[in-house]
């Protein structure tokens, strides 16, 4: 699957019931939270797929913030969840 083409896991993520700032917020706890909602995502997969190949450089997608998904870029494909 495409993720950059094929976005409508979008609907489906639970970041899309809960408030845009969490995501995007600088603070170590906010990131916290929005790691912990992550966990119980069912397209966290999806989400962090598309982050990689964006790349997105901001926020937490996929449950990595943006320097955890900068760590990985570069070793391969993400690791299975």
């Amino acid at each position: 699957m495409d993720t950059l083409l094929d976005q409508d896991w979008r609907a489906l993520a639970e970041c899309a019931r809960t408030d845009p700032e969490l995501w995007f917020s600088p603070g170590a706890l906010e990131h916290k939270e929005a790691k912990r909602i992550c966990r119980e995502c069912p397209v966290r997969r999806q989400c962090l797929a598309f982050a990689m190949e964006a790349p997105v450089d901001h926020g937490v997608w996929g449950g990595l913030t943006e320097r955890e998904r900068r760590r990985r870029r570069g070793q391969g494909p993400p690791p299975a969840l």
